[in-house]
């Protein structure tokens, strides 16, 4: 299963574990985003695809890491959210903010 989300997950081996991490989307100016790897839960052994469909979906629980924006209804990387509410599109759109 694909979709608009999957950048920002990622399971690597670091050292002897498996790390499941999220990426949070930060800005290095106005146009330049780049994404910080939060490390999210660890496994001893490689994780079967039940612990990471469990571990994704409760991290997109997470606010955090991800907002659902109350004007449009989509659910947005924290990095991507004007505010605590409103996703950057939809301060672009109905508020008059320039990104």
């Amino acid at each position: 299963m694909s979709d608009e989300l999957d950048d920002f997950f990622q399971c690597l081996e670091i050292a002897g574990r498996w790390e499941f991490q999220v990426g949070v989307v930060t800005w290095d100016g106005p146009h330049t985003p780049e994404i910080a790897w939060k490390t999210y839960r660890t496994w001893l052994t490689p994780p079967t695809e039940k612990r990471l469909k469990k571990a994704r979906a409760a991290a997109i629980a997470e606010p955090r890491f991800f907002r659902t924006c109350t004007r449009c209804g989509e659910l947005n990387n924290i990095g991507h959210m004007h505010d605590e509410e409103t996703c950057q599109g939809c301060a672009e759109r109905y508020l008059g903010v320039v990104h």
